[in-house]
């Protein structure tokens, strides 16, 4: 049905053709007129274009003959007239219904010159460089923006590349005789000029190209991949760089390359050698979050019960050898793929060609399971038959035990034995037991086992489990330290449903044992190993300070944590764990003992380890003047529970070492304990130069806002102060503030209300002079325009409240507002802003609410702008309404544009008698605009449609 659809361009005319036996119905009335075929064949080798691109024009009347666009112009819209018209025509688009309808029924048209100028033009074409690829990757979503945009068409170029397979594919059928024309050699030969010499700058400007030319040319386009690819430095493994996360990003380099692969994985003649060419690529580790990787293309292609190829069974087993022999960690994991709990249940589908056949009928699931389990049995078999096995691989067979049958279970013992028996050492067979216990002894594991049916896979597991005892007392142990949460084996308890809390205690009642054992036999040299095989060490820190260690000990081990050995790391977690584990008397006892043996420099790190509270910062006072400052420079700040006391004293200590985003990291969820003059002196710290690190806190805008709320609830604290900070947080406060909850920055708007002067300033900064002459001194921005110019621009676009709009009487609310737009409109026309003041105005009216007449806007503001009758001031409404409407879900066609046009129409025709202007010069124009709107999304919903075709 897909190719179908495809071929007929989803026309039911051209479908019945194809579908006919008889000759009269397969060919169309205009092909049988010799002037119309001829007519048609450049249009037809173009597919589809834009008749407003000039670059497009070239090419189509290259493809003519260098006949004036002009006339092929006309002659596509004499050909769009016809009774089943083989052309379409939609806004600034034009193209062909069906191209290989069409190619068929005008092939008696084409000459060997109309060949010859394809081939040429379609070098120029394709051979266009992308000049997006200039810009940063994540500006590249923006090109056309920045100027940085293809001459070509992408329709043109999406057209002449689906030409080139179809002359690839039909070529030598169609002109093979009369012309001597072969298109398999002809696509061969223009992708290696395309490509050749091969760069990841040309891969990735025909990214999107990319499938269609291994579809035109499948050995040509990967005698190119494969050539890189034996280079010392392959350009193809540029496209495999992690994809950029930017928040418009929509592909990644490497899309057109794994789609074009994925295509030709379909054909078995060509199977083989992408299953090679992926098996290369993924080697390569790419660490991103995207999906389309190149192995998760050979996992598709190999998936057992739903493979994405062609290829029979004896081809893809055949193919898995090969990984398994070329790239063998790569056919590992997809041979380990086919069985297991590990994705191989979830699938989609793959790129499949266009034009070609290759695929039809292939890449649904199995309807019967004989095929399913024929080629899961082979790589079982092959997973248990390696001539040899690593540690990672014996994991990974530990891992898929629950789906294996008891054979194949009795088989992996045997080669965990053989591997333990030929000489593994101590490390190694402790990460192996390990892996055994959490997947088969765990508590988990054995009800994988019971839901299995594998009643004596757990007997079987613990008796290997226990011969694999290490004989290190590290080895033995070290399993509970790994991480801090750990799976325990099902032997341990009894209960079916844990109770957490008891389990913490058995948990920490084996921990201890372990590190007592591991204290007692190998000392600390031990507990430093024990820690270097885990991420507890924080946690050791604390279990040692709490009755392992004796004090003497406990001292010792802080010493050699401050003084590692060189090349470790992790001691200072250690240290730390046993610093926050002993009480206060401990721990500045242990500090006093060792303070004449250290250094300053190791005092110092040795209080930046311990616990965030009054005690150390007294400790730090009797540093050195330098080393105190390290100390406030580098500390981590930690909020402390039920001592707002401290954390103000916190607060102070921080802001006096200039680091007001640590102080506000540290307290932000209890800002309500912090002092307002503490408060406001962290808010205005955190917009000027600090000793806080770039990026080291970022600061949530909910926290910030949440600021706000509790200094304007403060009444101590004037609105002049209050208005000046949120000022200077516009940039935060606006960001979320229309169609956010309630006003950000109430103080602000009532400042500007009682004070028109900041409005204006906002405008004189935000804008420049018309005369281009010198502003009165208290309106000059200086060295700081660009700031100022921005901060001024926010203030405009961030007011809502509209001045006057408060509980006075409607009067007394027309008068204010008269009052205050005159009083902004003088000062700006003395500037020489009157047109931008008034564009200001109508932005700030736009946000106006209904009237009680449920009409827009509401009495006084409709009052007011009548009065004015400014276009200026309708147009910064217009666009202020417009902008109002924001990101938004939309469907097809302009059904959204017409219900607004139609909202916007009613307003105005009820005022179209008491406020004319307004009802003309501003709801009409919403009217107009939306109506243009939705009559574009029509046209652009059928060239899409056409496009897609």
């Amino acid at each position: 049905m897909t190719s179908l659809a495809e071929a007929s361009g989803r026309s039911l005319t051209v479908l019945r053709r194809q579908l006919s036996t008889i000759p009269a119905i397969r060919t169309p009335v205009w092909a049988r007129d010799h002037e119309t075929s001829s007519g048609l064949v450049p249009l037809v080798l173009v597919g589809a274009w834009d008749a407003q691109n000039e670059a497009d024009q070239t090419a189509l009347s290259l493809l003519a003959g260098d006949i004036p666009f002009e006339h092929l112009e006309k002659r596509v819209q004499e050909f769009a007239q016809l009774n089943d018209a083989p052309v379409w025509s939609i806004g600034g688009y034009r193209g062909v219904i069906s191209k290989i309808d069409s190619l068929f029924a005008i092939a008696g048209a084409f000459t060997k010159a109309d060949l010859n100028r394809f081939l040429d033009t379609a070098r120029m074409v394709l051979g266009e460089d992308d000049p997006a690829l200039d810009l940063p990757e994540k500006d590249r979503w923006a090109a056309s923006m920045h100027g940085r945009k293809r001459e070509f068409s992408g329709a043109v170029r999406e057209g002449i590349s689906e030409t080139l397979v179809l002359l690839a594919v039909h070529g030598k059928n169609l002109f093979g005789k009369r012309l001597g024309f072969d298109g398999d050699l002809a696509a061969a030969k223009l992708i290696r000029d395309l490509l050749d010499p091969i760069s990841t700058r040309k891969l990735e400007a025909n990214d999107r190209d990319l499938p269609l030319y291994a579809e035109a040319a499948p050995d040509a386009f990967l005698d190119i991949i494969e050539r890189d690819l034996r280079a010392a430095h392959p350009e193809t493994l540029g496209l495999l760089r992690p994809a950029d996360t930017g928040h418009f990003g929509s592909s990644t380099p490497r899309t057109g390359l794994l789609w074009a692969l994925e295509g030709l994985a379909w054909s078995p003649a060509t199977f083989s050698r992408v299953v090679k060419t992926l098996g290369r690529l993924s080697e390569v580790e790419i660490n991103d979050n995207w999906a389309n990787k190149p192995i998760n293309s050979l996992g598709s292609i190999f998936r057992a019960w739903m493979p994405q190829t062609a290829a029979d069974h004896d081809a893809r087993l055949k193919a898995i050898r090969l990984l398994l022999e070329k790239h063998p960690a790569v056919g590992w994991q997809i041979a380990l793929q086919q069985f297991g709990d590990y994705g191989s249940r979830v699938g989609d589908y793959s790129h499949k060609p266009k034009w070609r056949s290759d695929g039809y009928g292939f890449g649904e699931p199995f309807k019967t399971w004989g095929p399913i389990n024929a080629f899961v049995l082979e790589m079982v078999e092959l997973a248990l038959s390696r001539p040899s096995y690593t540690v990672e691989m014996l994991c990974d067979l530990i891992g898929r035990l629950h789906a294996l049958g008891p054979d194949f279970q009795d088989r992996v013992w045997d080669i965990i034995d053989e591997w333990r028996k030929s000489g593994a050492n101590d490390d190694e067979i402790a990460k192996v037991r390990e892996k055994l216990r959490v997947t088969v002894l765990s508590r988990r594991g054995r009800k994988k086992a019971d839901e299995k049916g594998h009643a004596s896979l757990s007997k079987t597991a613990k008796a290997i489990y226990d011969a694999m005892r290490p004989t290190d007392v590290v080895n033995q142990h070290e399993w509970l330290f790994r991480q801090d949460w750990i799976d325990e084996s099902a032997d341990e308890f009894a209960e079916e449903e844990i109770d957490f809390e008891a389990r913490e205690k058995r948990v920490e009642k084996l921990r201890i044992e372990a590190l007592t054992a591991v204290a007692q036999e190998r000392g600390l040299d031990g507990v430093f190993d024990l820690a270097t095989k885990g991420s507890s060490q924080r946690r050791i820190g604390a279990y040692l300070a709490n009755g392992i260690l004796k004090e003497d000990q406990l001292q010792d081990l802080v010493l050699r944590s401050l003084r590692p050995p060189s090349g470790e790391t992790g001691r200072d977690s250690i240290a730390a764990g046993a610093m926050w584990a002993m009480d206060t008397d401990r721990r500045e006892a242990l500090y006093t003992t060792l303070r004449p043996i250290l250094t300053e420099e190791e005092a110092l790190r040795l209080l930046l380890l311990s616990p965030y509270r009054m005690t150390t910062w007294e400790l730090v006072d009797q540093l050195s003047t330098e080393a105190r400052a390290t100390y406030w420079r580098d500390v981590v700040p930690q909020y402390a529970f039920d001592a707002p006391d401290e954390n103000n004293e916190s607060v102070r200590r921080l802001l006096q070492a200039k680091r007001p985003r640590a102080a506000f990291a540290a307290v932000h969820f209890k800002l309500d304990e912090i002092r307002p003059p503490l408060l406001i002196q962290i808010l205005s710290g955190m917009v000027q130069e600090g000793n806080d690190r770039p990026g080291e806190y970022q600061l949530r805008d909910y926290d910030i806002q949440r600021a706000f709320q509790l200094l304007d609830r403060n009444p101590d604290i004037s609105i002049e102060e209050k208005a000046g900070l949120e000022f200077a947080y516009i940039d935060v406060l606006a960001r979320t503030f229309r169609g956010g909850d309630g006003h950000q920055i109430p103080n602000l708007e009532r400042y500007v209300e009682d004070h028109p002067d900041l409005f204006v300033q906002a405008v004189a900064w935000a804008y420049k002079r018309k005369d281009r002459g010198e502003d009165p001194l208290e309106y000059r921005t200086g060295e700081g325009r660009e700031h100022l110019a921005t901060r001024g621009y926010r203030l405009l676009e961030a007011l809502e409240r509209i001045p006057g709009q408060g509980n006075a009487t409607e009067k007394e609310q027309r008068e204010k507002l008269s009052e205050w737009v005159s009083t902004v409109r003088k000062a700006c026309a003395e500037l020489d802003r009157t047109d931008i003041a008034d564009v200001c105005l109508g932005k700030l009216f736009s946000g106006a609410p209904t009237g009680k007449d449920e009409v827009w806007p509401n009495e006084v503001v409709r009052d007011v702008m009548e009065d004015l009758q400014s276009e200026s001031l309708s147009n910064g409404a217009h666009t202020g309404l417009y902008n109002a409407r924001g990101v938004h879900w939309r469907g097809e066609g302009g059904g959204q544009e017409r219900e607004l046009a139609d909202k916007y129409r009613r307003w105005a025709d009820a005022l179209q008698f008491t406020h004319p202007f307004v009802s003309s010069s501003l709801l009409m124009s919403m009217v107009k605009t939306y109506e243009r709107e939705a009559d574009q999304q029509d046209t652009e919903a059928g060239i899409r449609r056409r496009l897609r075709h």
